[in-house]
C-alpha cells in the first residue's frame, strides 16, 4: 500500500487564505490496483493566529466550495486552469466533445433551461388564461341564473303561505264534519241495538217453535200432570239404576272369570313349550350318543384298534379309546424326527463335497479372469491405437485438399487487392464525400450570416410568420369544425351550408324550438299537478279505508274474544237454546225434588213403595227414604242454578255485542267496498295521468335535447363566423406584411430560414453518414485483407503439421500390429483354463446338485406324510373330545322328572279352564234377561222426556212473543231514515272539503318540491356564485398582466443571452489572434478563430463550435487538417485565452508539458509570449502561472530567474524511488 497527500494553499476571491489537503492510498492487488480517498479537509488560515480552522471534510461539499472559492467555475478549473497534458488537446476533439466543454464554459445549459421554463409557463399561463375567460362567462349566466331563481323562489313562497291559509281552514270543516258524523253514528247504533234484540228474539222464537215441531209425533201423549209425570219418572229411575247395578256386578264376575281362563291358557301354553324343548334336548342327546360310538367303531376299523364294536359304549371305553389314539399319535411323531435327521446327515455329506468342488472351481475362475482382463486391456490399447490412427487416416487427403485451398486463398487475396471497387477508389469516393461536406459547411456559414443580417427585420418577420400560423390554425379549425359538424348541419338545414353563413341559417330556428320546448314543459307541469292531487285524495282514501279497517279489527276482536272461531249469531243462538234448556232443566229438578218428598211421606206413612205399593220391612224402609234423599240434596246442590246464572251472563254479553258485529258487517259489506271502488277508481285516473307525464316528459326532454343541440350547433357556428372574421383580417395583414418585406429584400421569415437551414443540416449530416460509412467499408476491406492473409498463413502451417502426421501414423501402426499379436496368445492361453474347467470339475458338481435335490425332495414327502398322518389323529381326537363334551352337557335324569312335574301340572290346569268356562257361560245369560228389562224401562223414560220437554217448549214461545210485543212499541221505525239521510249528507260535505283539500295540498306539495329543487340547485350549482365570478375575473387580469411580464423577461434573457455570448467571443477570439500572431512563426496560417454555429432562431437557439485556421480570408475547420505542434500550440493559446476572459477573479494557469512537439522556432515565441504575459500580469496580487515540463531550455527562454527564486524538480534516486527536489532557480541546467 502506497499513501500520498495533496495539498493547495491559495487566496479566495475575498482575500482569505484557504488550504485544502486531500489524503489517499493506492493498494496493489493480485487483479489490479485499489484507489481509495482517506481523508478531504477544507481549511481556512485566521489572519490573526495564522491556525488552520477546518470549513467542510466531505468530498462532495469541497468539490463544491473549491469553485466559488476561486472565483471561477468547474468547468473552467477542470478544462482551462488545471488541464492534464493527455487532455490538453480538447479545443480540438470531436464537435460533441467540443460543444460539451464550450456550453459548460459558457454555461449556455442553464440560461437555455431558464429561457425553455419561461417559455413553459407562458404556454401553461395562456391555456389557463383561455380557461379563465371561459370559466367567467360560465359564471356570468350562472350568476344570472341565480338571480332569476331567487325571484322565483320568492313568488313560490308567497303562493305557499296562501294555500296553507286555506287547507287550514278546510281542516276545520272536515274536523266539524266528523264531530257531526260520531253524534248521528250514536244515535244509530242505538236504533241498531233495538233492532238487534228484536231480531235475537224473533230468531229464539223460530228456534223454539222449530223444537216444538220436531217433537210433535215422535212420542206418545202423557194426559197426567208434570208432577205426576216427574213421580212416574223417578220410579223408572230408580228401576233403572237398580237394574244397572246389577249388570255391573255381572259384568265384573264375567271379567274375573275371562282374565282367570287366560291366565290359565297363558300357563297352559308356556308348559307345553318347555316339555317340547325338554323332549327335543333328549333326544339330541342319545343321537349324538350314537354318533359317536360309530365313528369310535370306524376310527378302530381304520387304525385297527379293536374291542370297541359292541353298542352303546361306556364312558370307560370312550376314554380307553382316546389314549390309544394319543399313543399312535406320539409314535407316528417319532418316526417323522428320526427320518427328518436322517435326511439332514445325508445333505451335510453332500454340501461338504459341494464346496471342495467349488473353490478349486473358483481358482481355476480367477486364472480365466486374469487372462480376460490381459486380453481387455491389449484391445483397449488397440482401440486407442486405432483411433488415433483414424485421425490421420485422411492425412494424405487433407495434404491435396489444404495445398488445393491454399492456392485458392491466395487468388482470393490477390482479387481482393486488385478488383474495383478496390481501396484506391474507395478513397477517392471518401475525398469527394468530405469536399461535399465542407460545401455544406459553408452553406450553413452563409445561412448563419443570412439570419444574423436578418435580425433587423425580425420584428416584421415574427409578427408575418406569427399571422401565417394564426392563418393555417384558423383555417384548420374552420375545416374540422365543419367536418365534424357536417352532418348535423344538413339534418338541421337539409343542406350543406358555407362556413359564412352557417349562423345566419341557424338563429332563426332556435325561437320555435324554445317555444316548442315550453309548451311541452307546462303540459309536463300540469299533469305533475294533477297527479299530486290524486296522490291526496288517494291518501284520504287510504285514511278512511284504514280508520275503518281499524273499526272492523276492533269490533271482531271483541266479538272474537267472546265467540272465537264459531260463528256470532250462531253461538248466540245455540246459548239461548241453551239458556231455554237449562231454565227447563231447573225447573224440572225442582219438580222432582217436590215428587220426592212426596214419597218420602207416603213411604214413612204406608210402609210400601208409592210406585208398585210392595210393602217395606224397617231395613228396606230406611234403605229407600235414604236413597231418595240423597237424590234429593243432589238435585239441589246449586250447580244447575250456577250454570242458568252462567248461560244469562253469556247471553247477555253476546246481546251487547250486536251492535259492534251489525258495525263490523255494515262496514264490510257497504262502506269498505265503496272506499275501495273510489281507490281504484282514482288510482286509475292517477296511472293515466303518470302515463301522459311520461309520454310529455319524454316529449320535453327529446325537445330539449334537440334545443340543447341547436344550440351547441350556432355556438359552433358562432365560432366558426368569428373565425372566418379573423381569417380575413389577418390575410390582409399578411398581404400587407409581404409588401413591406419585399421592399427590405427578402420573403423569408425566421421560420423559414430556419427551415431551410435545418434541411442543409439534415444534408450535412447524411452526407457525414455516407463519409462515416465508406470509412467503415475501407476498413473493413482492410480487415478482410487481413482475415485472407491470416487464412493463407493458417494453411501453410496446416500444410507442416500434415507432414509431421505421416510420420506419426507409420509408427502408430507398427505398435498396433504388435498388440494384436500380444491378444492372439492371450486368447489361446484362454481357451485352455475354459477347456479344463468345464472338463473336469463341473460335470462333478452338477452331479452332486442332482443328487442333492433328490435327497432333499425325498425327504420332503416322508415329512409331509408323517406331518399329514399326524394331524388325522389330532383331528379324530379332536372330534371325540368334541361328542363328549356335548353329551356331558345334559342330564338325562333330572331332565326326565322336571318333564314329568310339568306334564301333571298341565293337566290340573286344563281341568280349572273348563269350570272357568261353563261360569263364564251362566253369567251371560243373567246379563242378556237383564239388558232386555232395561230396554223397556229407558224408552218409557224417553217419553216421559219428551213430553215434559214438549210442554216446556210450548211456555217459553209464549213468553217470547210476549217480549217482542213489548220491545217493537219502543222502536221508531222514522228515526233510522232521518239518521241515515243527515248522514249521507254530512259524509258528501266531508268528501267535498277533502277533494278540495287534496288538490290544494297537491299544488302545495309540488310549490314545495319545485322550492327545494331551487334551493338545492342555488346550494349546489350556484353556491357563492357571485364571489366566484369576482375572483375568476380578477384571476383573468392578474394573468393577463402576467403573461405580459414574462414576454418582456423573457425578450430581455435572450437579448441578454447574445449580447453575452457575442461579447465573449469577440473577447476570446481577439485574445487568440494576438497571442498566435506573436506565438505561430509559420506563414501557412494567418490567424486562428473560435467560430459558434446557431442552431435555433432566437427563443430556443444553441450553439455549435468549431476552431478554423484563417490563411488569406479563408477558413477552414483545423480539426484533421493541421499538424501535431499546430495541434499543441492552438490548444495553448486558446486556453490562454480562455483564461484571460473568464478567469478574471483567478490568476491561477497551469501548462502541462507546453513544447510537445512544438520546433524550436514555435517553442521559442510561445516562451515570449509566456514572458509578455507573465510581465502584463505579474502586478496582480493572484496571478500564478505553473509550468510542468522537462524542456530545461524552454525555462531558460522565459527568464524564470527574473521572476522566480526556486523550483521544484522530480527524478527517480537509485532505489527507482520518485522524489520532489527544491532548487534555487539558479541551479538549472
Amino acid at each position: 500500500m502506497v499513501k500520498a497527500q495533496v495539498r493547495l494553499r491559495f487566496k479566495n476571491v475575498n482575500n482569505q487564505t484557504l488550504s485544502v489537503v486531500r489524503s489517499l492510498s493506492l493498494t496493489a492487488k493480485k487483479t489490479g490496483y485499489t484507489q481509495k480517498t482517506l481523508e478531504n479537509v477544507l481549511s481556512m488560515v485566521d489572519p490573526n493566529t495564522g491556525e488552520l480552522a477546518s470549513v467542510s471534510s466531505k468530498c462532495a461539499e469541497i468539490d463544491a466550495d473549491i469553485p466559488s472559492h476561486l472565483g471561477v467555475s468547474r468547468a473552467i478549473l477542470d478544462n482551462v486552469i488545471f488541464c492534464h497534458q493527455e487532455e490538453s488537446n480538447w479545443p480540438l476533439s470531436e464537435p460533441s466533445i467540443l460543444k460539451k466543454k464550450f456550453d459548460e464554459i459558457f454555461a449556455s445549459t442553464k440560461y437555455t433551461s431558464v429561457l425553455e421554463s419561461i417559455k413553459s409557463i407562458k404556454k401553461e399561463k395562456t391555456v389557463e388564461l383561455k380557461v379563465l375567460f371561459n370559466s367567467l362567462d360560465y359564471l356570468r349566466q350562472n350568476k344570472d341564473r341565480a338571480e332569476k331563481l331567487r325571484q322565483s323562489l320568492t313568488a313560490n313562497t308567497e303562493r305557499s303561505e296562501k294555500i296553507q291559509e286555506k287547507i287550514d281552514q278546510l281542516e276545520l270543516d272536515i274536523d266539524k264534519c266528523v264531530e257531526e258524523i260520531s253524534r248521528l253514528m250514536a244515535k244509530t247504533r242505538e236504533v241498531q241495538a233495538i233492532e238487534a234484540t228484536l231480531n235475537a228474539l224473533a230468531m229464539e222464537l223460530r228456534s223454539t217453535q222449530d223444537n216444538v215441531h220436531h217433537l210433535e209425533g215422535t212420542f206418545s201423549l202423557y194426559s197426567e200432570s208434570d208432577a205426576e209425570l216427574q213421580e212416574m219418572l223417578f220410579k223408572h229411575d230408580l228401576s233403572v239404576k237398580t237394574a244397572d247395578q246389577e249388570r255391573a256386578k255381572l259384568e265384573r264376575s264375567k271379567q274375573r272369570a275371562a282374565s282367570s281362563i287366560a291366565n290359565l291358557q297363558a300357563s297352559v301354553t308356556q308348559n307345553q313349550q318347555t316339555i317340547g324343548q325338554l323332549r327335543a334336548l333328549l333326544d339330541g342327546n342319545k343321537t349324538k350318543q350314537s354318533e359317536r360310538d360309530l365313528f369310535i367303531q370306524e376310527l378302530g376299523q381304520q387304525y385297527s384298534i379293536s374291542g370297541f364294536d359292541d353298542q352303546p359304549l361306556l364312558a370307560a371305553d370312550v376314554q380307553k379309546f382316546l389314549s390309544k389314539i394319543e399313543s399312535l399319535i406320539q409314535r407316528a411323531s417319532n418316526d417323522g424326527d428320526r427320518f427328518r435327521n436322517e435326511v439332514r446327515a445325508k445333505e451335510q455329506g453332500i454340501r461338504t463335497e459341494l464346496s471342495d468342488k467349488r473353490a478349486r472351481m473358483d481358482m481355476a475362475a480367477s486364472l480365466k479372469a486374469k487372462t480376460e482382463e490381459g486380453i481387455s486391456s491389449a484391445q483397449s490399447k488397440l482401440r486407442q491405437q486405432n483411433s488415433e490412427l483414424l485421425k490421420y487416416a485422411s492425412t494424405e487427403a487433407d495434404h491435396e485438399s489444404t495445398e488445393k485451398l491454399l492456392a485458392e486463398q491466395e487468388s482470393s487475396l490477390h482479387v481482393l487487392k486488385t478488383s474495383d471497387p478496390g481501396l484506391d477508389s474507395m478513397e477517392t469516393q471518401r475525398r469527394s464525400k468530405t469536399a461535399e461536406v465542407e460545401m455544406l459547411e459553408n452553406e450553413l456559414t452563409r445561412l448563419s450570416e443570412q439570419s444574423a443580417t436578418q435580425v433587423k427585420s425580425a420584428g416584421m418577420q415574427a409578427r408575418l410568420g406569427l399571422l401565417k400560423n394564426k392563418f393555417s390554425q384558423r383555417s384548420d379549425q374552420v375545416q374540422e369544425l365543419m367536418a365534424q359538424n357536417r352532418e348535423a348541419f344538413r339534418t338541421v338545414l337539409n343542406e350543406d351550408p358555407s362556413p359564412e353563413e352557417v349562423e345566419h341559417k341557424l338563429t332563426p330556428l332556435l325561437k320555435g324550438k324554445e317555444s316548442a320546448v315550453r309548451t311541452s314543459s307546462q303540459l309536463a307541469e300540469k299533469l305533475k299537478r294533477e297527479i299530486s292531487g290524486h296522490d291526496v285524495r288517494i291518501d284520504n282514501v287510504k285514511s278512511q279505508l284504514q280508520k275503518h279497517e281499524k273499526t272492523v279489527q276492533d269490533c271482531d276482536k271483541k266479538v272474537f274474544t267472546e265467540c272465537k272461531e264459531e260463528p256470532f249469531l250462531e253461538l248466540l243462538q245455540r246459548t239461548e237454546e241453551d239458556l231455554a234448556e237449562t231454565r227447563e232443566g231447573v225447573q224440572d229438578v225442582k219438580a222432582m225434588s217436590s215428587m220426592y218428598a212426596r214419597f218420602i211421606a207416603m213411604a214413612e206413612k204406608k210402609h210400601s213403595c208409592p210406585l208398585c205399593t210392595r210393602s217395606f220391612d224397617d231395613q228396606l224402609e230406611t234403605q229407600f227414604v235414604g236413597r231418595l234423599k240423597r237424590l234429593m240434596e243432589k238435585g239441589s246442590d246449586g250447580d244447575d242454578d250456577r250454570q242458568l246464572a252462567e248461560l244469562e251472563a253469556t247471553v247477555n254479553r253476546l246481546r251487547a255485542l250486536r251492535s259492534s258485529w251489525d258495525t263490523s258487517e255494515h262496514l264490510k259489506t257497504i262502506e269498505i267496498p265503496a272506499l275501495e271502488l273510489q281507490l281504484a277508481e282514482l288510482e286509475q285516473k292517477k296511472s293515466t295521468s303518470t302515463d301522459a307525464l311520461d309520454v310529455a316528459e319524454m316529449d320535453a326532454a327529446h325537445l330539449s335535447s334537440e334545443l340543447g343541440d341547436l344550440k351547441r350547433l350556432i355556438a359552433t357556428a358562432n365560432s366558426i363566423s368569428l373565425t372566418c372574421q379573423e381569417n380575413l383580417k389577418d390575410g390582409t395583414d399578411i398581404k400587407s406584411l409581404e409588401t413591406e418585406l419585399m421592399c427590405a429584400g427578402s420573403l423569408q421569415t425566421a421560420e423559414e430560414l430556419q427551415a431551410e437551414y435545418t434541411t442543409v443540416k439534415q444534408k450535412m449530416n447524411t452526407a457525414r453518414q455516407e463519409l462515416h460509412r465508406l470509412g467503415q467499408e475501407i476498413s473493413q476491406m482492410n480487415t478482410e485483407i487481413q482475415r485472407r492473409e491470416q487464412v493463407v498463413r493458417t494453411l501453410k502451417e496446416k500444410i507442416a503439421q500434415l507432414h509431421h502426421q505421416q510420420s506419426r501414423k507409420a509408427q502408430i501402426q507398427d505398435q498396433i500390429a504388435e498388440i494384436e499379436s500380444s491378444i492372439v496368445s492371450l486368447k489361446m492361453e484362454l481357451e485352455q483354463h475354459k477347456s479344463e474347467q468345464s472338463q473336469s470339475v463341473m460335470p462333478e458338481i452338477n452331479k452332486l446338485n442332482a443328487r442333492l435335490r433328490e435327497i432333499m425332495s425325498e425327504g420332503q414327502a416322508v415329512d409331509m406324510k408323517s406331518q399329514e398322518a399326524v394331524s388325522d389323529l389330532q383331528r379324530n381326537l379332536g372330534k371325540i373330545q368334541m361328542y363328549n363334551k356335548d353329551i356331558e352337557r345334559v342330564d338325562t335324569r333330572a331332565t326326565m322328572n322336571e318333564l314329568s312335574r310339568i306334564e301333571a301340572s298341565t293337566d290340573s290346569q286344563v281341568e280349572e279352564i273348563q269350570q272357568y268356562t261353563d261360569e263364564l257361560q251362566s253369567i251371560e245369560q243373567e246379563a242378556q234377561a237383564l239388558q232386555e228389562c232395561l230396554t223397556g224401562f229407558k224408552t218409557l223414560q224417553r217419553n216421559i222426556d219428551d213430553n215434559l220437554r214438549y210442554r216446556r217448549h210450548t211456555a217459553r214461545v209464549k213468553d217470547l212473543e210476549a217480549q217482542i210485543a213489548e220491545t217493537s212499541s219502543k222502536r221508531n221505525a222514522d228515526a233510522q231514515g232521518t239518521y241515515s239521510r243527515q248522514l249521507n249528507r254530512l259524509h258528501q260535505q266531508q268528501s267535498s272539503f277533502t277533494s278540495e283539500r287534496a288538490g290544494l295540498q297537491g299544488e302545495l306539495r309540488q310549490l314545495q318540491d319545485q322550492r327545494r329543487l331551487h334551493e338545492e340547485e342555488l346550494q349546489s350549482d350556484y353556491k357563492d356564485v357571485v364571489q366566484k365570478y369576482h375572483e375568476n375575473l380578477i384571476n383573468c387580469k392578474t394573468t393577463e398582466l402576467v403573461l405580459e411580464d414574462l414576454e418582456k423577461y423573457s425578450k430581455a434573457l435572450q437579448s441578454a443571452i447574445v449580447d453575452y455570448h457575442t461579447m465573449k467571443m469577440e473577447e476570446v477570439n481577439m485574445s487568440i489572434k494576438e497571442l498566435w500572431t506573436n506565438t505561430y512563426q509559420g506563414t501557412d496560417i494567418d490567424t486562428i478563430e473560435i467560430r459558434s454555429d446557431q442552431e435555433g432562431m432566437r427563443a430556443n437557439q444553441t450553439y455549435n463550435y468549431r476552431v478554423v485556421m484563417i490563411q488569406r480570408g479563408r477558413a477552414l475547420d483545423m480539426r484533421g487538417r493541421c499538424s501535431a505542434g499546430q495541434k499543441v500550440l492552438a490548444s495553448i493559446i486558446i486556453r490562454l485565452a480562455l483564461a484571460e476572459s473568464f478567469s478574471v477573479n483567478c490568476g491561477i494557469l497551469a501548462l502541462d508539458e507546453p513544447t510537445t512537439n512544438l520546433d524550436h522556432a514555435n517553442i521559442a515565441q510561445l516562451a515570449q509570449s509566456l514572458k509578455s504575459i507573465i510581465e502584463k500580469n505579474r502586478r496582480q496580487s493572484n496571478f500564478q502561472l505553473i509550468i510542468i515540463t522537462h524542456d530545461e531550455e524552454f525555462l531558460n527562454m522565459i527568464s524564470l530567474s527574473d521572476y522566480a527564486d526556486f523550483y521544484y524538480r522530480v527524478y527517480k534516486n537509485s532505489d527507482q524511488y520518485s522524489c520532489i527536489e527544491k532548487l534555487a532557480i539558479t541551479e538549472t541546467n
